[in-house]
């Protein structure tokens, strides 16, 4: 693990272990210990069949990992969206403060795991509460245009971003694989856990947003507060507390999809902005405001990206997604799940 100075001019990924789709690149390549392969091994005799399905299963499954962490960031985006109708773009820099705490505790302070994951979900959390009470909550009380509110929360993204690359250099760093190199093997194919980890950890944090919201008084509260905020008011639920729960949930989500991520990319105080456009995009094709919907269009997306990267052209993916956004903005303004 070190520090590569320079600046390159967008993400690679860097490890012993096949490159993998970072939020802007999506690139593979087979090198000596595959992430992914087939059980005979990639540098044995392969009939053309064979060669063909394991690069359909490696693009499907790097596609639904990476689709995922676009879901989690979309799901941010969706959690405080609801309750204030505010698109808070610091998402991308809390994602790369979960980034960076896995990387300095984790994996060179030795931290115990289970510790830095809560680390990495309490330390976004806490600059997410100061994006909200300095940026975002003052000027909601002034009832100010929701793009001024989204520009504060922009400033409040490059001043985190800048705080974090003063003190780096803006270098990257390269991130260890979080749960080891030796693949889980399911029958002829081999997976990397750090893949099975992303999609375990998806499924807790969406089964924990949904209890939240269904399950708790907290989470009855965010629901009456994002149908109608003035009988919410009315009722005796304090909107601003209401609303710092949101974006609690939503920082610590962010944190750990930042934090899975890492171990795939460099870590960089500018990864930020891709990921955040990526999560908004799967938020805005799923249908903007449904947590469902937000995973939907992120899997969606890093589905479609694989796949385009790997039959059609690696060199345009990105374009491929902002094609997805055009069309669905076209036929289906509302997203594929339209809220009610």
């Amino acid at each position: 693990m070190g520090v590569l100075g320079g600046k390159p001019s967008s993400f690679r990924i860097v490890m012993e272990s096949p490159e993998i789709i970072p939020p802007r690149h999506c690139m593979i390549h087979n090198h000596a210990h595959p992430i992914f392969s087939t059980r005979d091994g990639i540098n044995s005799p392969q009939t053309d069949w064979g060669e063909h399905m394991e690069l359909f299963v490696i693009t499907l499954t790097t596609g639904l990992c990476v689709g995922i962490i676009y879901g989690l960031v979309g799901l941010s985006f969706t959690a405080i969206f609801n309750v204030s109708k505010v698109i808070n773009f610091s998402q991308g820099s809390l994602a790369m403060l979960g980034a960076f705490v896995g990387h300095l505790l984790v994996f060179n302070a030795k931290v115990p795991l289970p510790l830095g994951i809560v680390l990495c979900m309490a330390i976004p959390a806490i600059c997410g509460m100061g994006v909200n009470q300095f940026f975002a909550e003052p000027l909601l009380k002034r009832h100010v245009s929701e793009v001024t509110i989204f520009l504060a929360t922009l400033a409040g993204a490059l001043i985190i971003e800048g705080l974090i690359g003063g003190y780096t250099s803006f270098a990257y760093f390269k991130t260890k694989l979080v749960f080891g190199k030796e693949p889980i093997t399911l029958g002829m194919v081999m997976i990397s856990r750090q893949y099975v980890a992303i999609i375990i950890a998806a499924a807790v944090l969406c089964s924990g947003y949904w209890f939240l919201l269904n399950k708790t008084k907290i989470g009855l509260g965010i629901k009456a507060t994002g149908i109608d905020p003035d009988m919410a008011s009315l009722a005796g639920i304090r909107l601003s507390r209401i609303r710092m729960v949101a974006w609690i949930v939503s920082a610590g989500i962010t944190g750990v999809a930042g934090f899975l991520v890492a171990p795939l990319i460099y870590a960089t105080p500018l990864m930020g902005l891709p990921t955040v456009v990526d999560g908004f995009i799967a938020a805005i094709v799923g249908g903007f405001g449904n947590p469902l919907a937000a995973m939907l269009g992120g899997v969606i997306l890093g589905l479609l990206r694989q796949f385009f990267t790997g039959y059609v052209s690696a060199g345009l993916g990105d374009l491929f997604v902002f094609i997805a956004l055009l069309i669905t903005l076209a036929f289906r303004p509302h997203g594929i799940i339209r809220v009610r």
